[in-house]
């Protein structure tokens, strides 16, 4: 136990800690002494009020992180699961890849954030135009390096799955898919990070929840602390969805995670 906490902090990254520590201080004396004054600009110690005050303010706060995040998790499991299998039958199967390419690419180069008006117009405010935005947004990503993986696997491993005689789900199982498996990580965490972007975006144009929405009332209520405590908490949020991810990919799946850190750099 003892170990393994020193070596946690051993790896900890505390020069990255220290530069935040040091861009947090410059920016409350820029504001503290007025060298930059703006009404909507405050400073992380009155940001730390804002978000103390959301918190004791009857648990809206609470209630639209938990909205957010369940959307958010929702709308990327559907997208990597769909862009996944989708990658694969793009890049193994040139029938597939004849017919669906053209499609592929007209359809992720439409900007998901002028959907959105659309996709009120049809499921409206609730949750599942957020979650089916959300899903959208997230399975081009994950399509996209799925498919680069695939294309990807050194010809001579399929020259041995040849030699052996193996199938093709049987190479697809024991060749192409621990290949690919780092491509597909590097997507995953992309798309994780895309539908959560598109979620608040969608909370902020016009749906009723989440903290995208709190968002927009406390900027129009003039609460600067408070909107930039929601700003704040939505960085936060991507960080911990990341790392999060990436920490439960490496106890599951410590050679794919090896790969991916290699292919993200």
């Amino acid at each position: 136990m003892v170990a393994s906490l020193r070596r946690g902090l051993a790896s900890f990254n505390w020069l990255g800690l220290a530069c935040i520590i040091v861009v947090l201080g410059v920016w409350q004396l820029v504001v503290s002494t007025h060298i930059i004054s703006y009404s909507s600009l405050p400073g992380p110690i009155q940001i730390w009020s804002g978000f103390r005050q959301l918190s004791a303010s009857g648990g809206e706060l609470w209630s639209s992180l938990r909205h957010t995040v369940q959307c958010v998790l929702e709308a990327w499991v559907i997208g990597v699961a769909i862009g996944g299998v989708a990658g694969l039958l793009i890049a193994s199967n040139p029938t597939v890849a004849g017919w669906g390419g053209a499609t592929v690419d007209l359809l992720r180069s439409l900007p998901v954030v002028a959907l959105i008006p659309v996709a009120i117009l049809i499921w409206g405010t609730g949750s599942k135009a957020e979650v089916i935005l959300g899903a959208y947004a997230a399975l081009w990503p994950m399509l996209i390096n799925t498919a680069g993986g695939v294309r990807g696997v050194p010809p001579r491993l399929r020259d041995v799955a040849r030699t052996l005689g193996l199938s093709r789900s049987e190479t697809l199982r024991k060749i192409v898919l621990p290949s690919t498996g780092g491509a597909m990580l590097v997507g995953a965490r992309l798309a994780l990070a895309t539908a959560l972007v598109i979620c608040v975006v969608a909370e902020m144009l016009g749906l009723q929840s989440g903290i995208g929405n709190q968002l927009v009332l406390e900027q129009g209520a003039g609460q600067a602390g408070r909107t930039w405590a929601y700003i704040v908490l939505v960085g936060v949020l991507g960080v911990i969805a990341n790392v999060g991810l990436n920490k439960a990919v490496q106890v599951i799946f410590p050679g794919v995670s090896a790969i991916s850190d290699r292919s993200a750099q």
